[in-house]
């Protein structure tokens, strides 16, 4: 389900990218008149009050003064900018943004290691301590050996089984079956099930909030003659091209692009800092919405915690 992101009434604001609408062409660049590295003030996102007005090439980056107001939390920032583009299909079933990621000092290598198996093992089992109020994982898994070999004693059945495991540490019943032991239950619940099987590419997609559970595609595979929906990266990470859904308007949330700009904290957790939407029309016009998460901008146009 997407959520709607704030859109002010009069404009939208455009996140975290710059593009140029699936299906046109994109006007003459405007003329920097900020001094952001050539790009035009009006084409920079940076989560405005008043958002900014739709356009067909869009930059989007976390500004300097929030970046401030976030003190040693800006520190796990993973992406410096995006610069969006849209990409001609000349579909009118489908449209394309190109993402041109710029990441910052050390990244994706500290989001990689958070997404990998080991990471999110590690985030998983100081969740699972916290809840079940357990000293070590060693004392689940004898809890959970104890509870499985009780159900069996009494003649419970295996559903009946996981739901006392459930009870127990909140461990989904799925991750129990007949027969399995303590370990299996817990391994299987701290791996996701899915050990092994994911990608440098697909956690950073995944961070990006362009996939869930299926991986990317790889972007040599894109045919633009072809166009199918769906998220392909390049082998180096820095380019991206989703295809989706054709916005009605620059401000349709219903059919848009959503987008995390993620974040690794020092001790090598992740999480999300700003969300937005793009909003890509077949004329070449995108809109963008954004937030971002713990802080709002004040009457003053300043950053305050939220």
């Amino acid at each position: 389900m997407k959520r709607t992101l704030h859109r002010p009434a009069a404009t939208l604001a455009v996140a975290i990218l710059g593009v140029t609408l699936a299906g046109c062409a994109s006007g003459p660049a405007e003329t920097a008149t900020d001094g952001t590295d050539g790009d035009s003030a009006a084409n920079v996102y940076e989560f405005q009050a008043n958002g900014i007005e739709p356009s067909e090439e869009i930059t989007i980056r976390v500004p300097d003064d929030l970046r401030e107001a976030m003190g040693a939390d800006a520190d796990g920032m993973v992406v410096d900018q995006i610069a969006v583009t849209g990409h001609d299909l000349g579909n009118a079933k489908v449209c394309a943004a190109d993402l041109a990621i710029t990441y910052m000092d050390g990244q994706p290598d500290a989001l990689v290691s958070a997404g990998s198996d080991a990471g999110q093992r590690s985030q998983a089992e100081e969740a699972l301590l916290e809840r079940s109020e357990a000293s070590s994982i060693d004392e689940i898994v004898t809890e959970v050996d104890e509870i499985i070999a009780d159900g069996e004693e009494r003649g419970l059945t295996a559903q009946q089984i996981a739901e006392n495991i459930q009870m127990f540490a909140g461990i989904q019943g799925t991750f129990y079956t007949d027969g399995a032991t303590g370990q299996e239950v817990v391994d299987g619940y701290l791996s996701g099930g899915s050990e092994g099987e994911t990608t440098n590419a697909g956690i950073i997609t995944k961070a990006l909030g362009l996939t869930a559970s299926k991986e990317p595609n790889a972007l040599s595979d894109f045919d633009e003659s072809a166009p199918e929906a769906g998220t392909y990266i390049a082998d180096d990470f820095s380019a991206v091209t989703v295809v989706g859904d054709c916005a009605a308007s620059a401000s349709d949330p219903d059919n848009a692009i959503e987008i995390e700009l993620p974040s690794v904290d020092a001790d090598g957790k992740s999480d999300t800092t700003a969300t937005v939407q793009l909003s890509v029309m077949t004329d070449g016009t995108i809109g963008v919405a954004g937030e971002v998460d713990g802080f709002m901008r004040d009457a003053n146009d300043s950053w305050i915690a939220s």
